[in-house]
């Protein structure tokens, strides 16, 4: 094991004492979401917003699995800093696109978990793909989720903003 530099340990301390309990909380919640397999390679993203107005949020680093992420390799970014994707550790385009698209429009959307879970992709590729309230399993998301019936491909700039409209039908 190769011991740390004197600046990563500085960067690692600095993490854990920046937005520590929702850094710890997301990074369990990755781990957590990994062990349920509710993921699909790296093309998946959580985020937990740490400001008042939602703009400046937690989020997974672009291309690490949710069973290996740590509370200190969380990245923080603000919505409205439109170098956020010039940076060295900036996220996936389309998960920078859609979380902060969400943290913008949607400041009482404190968290958002985004999957791609066999389970949705699947109810997805349906003609309906409503999931009536059949059973306690089904009914615990009865009228607690959102289908895009509209979906425009990946979740960049406007795509994203169309899918996190407050007047969005799903919204």
């Amino acid at each position: 094991m190769t011991p740390l530099s004197s600046a990563d340990s500085a960067r690692t301390l600095e993490a854990a004492l920046d937005h520590g309990a929702p850094r710890r909380d997301l990074a369990a919640a990755f781990r957590w979401a990994a062990r349920l397999n509710f993921h699909e390679g790296v093309a998946n993203h959580f985020s937990v917003a740490v400001n008042d107005d939602g703009t400046r949020f937690l989020m997974n680093p672009n291309q690490s699995h949710f069973s290996r992420i740590k509370a200190s390799d969380l990245i923080l970014v603000d919505a409205n800093d439109p170098q956020t994707m010039s940076r060295p550790d900036a996220p996936d385009p389309t998960a920078w696109g859609l979380h902060g698209a969400l943290h913008r429009q949607c400041p009482h959307a404190r968290v958002a978990l985004h999957v791609h879970s066999i389970h949705a992709t699947i109810l997805s590729t349906l003609e309906d793909p409503r999931l009536p309230p059949i059973d306690q399993n089904c009914a615990m998301f009865f009228n607690r989720y959102a289908i895009d019936r509209d979906y425009g491909g990946l979740a960049f700039e406007e795509e994203a903003e169309r899918c996190c409209r407050s007047d969005h039908p799903n919204a």
